[in-house]
């Protein structure tokens, strides 16, 4: 399966990665794949 990305803005993107980290625990990294042609797939859990 592969998709386009949507462009967030930088802003958004690291208030909400931010929050993410901060307030879920065990979690310590946030990415934003924007590879949008193949072979870039969706694979990540």
């Amino acid at each position: 399966m592969t998709a386009d990305y949507y462009p967030f803005t930088h802003e958004f993107l690291g208030e909400t990665a931010t929050r993410i980290i901060n307030e879920v625990k065990g979690i310590n990294r946030v990415t934003y794949d924007i590879t949008s042609k193949p072979p870039g797939t969706i694979e990540w859990e």
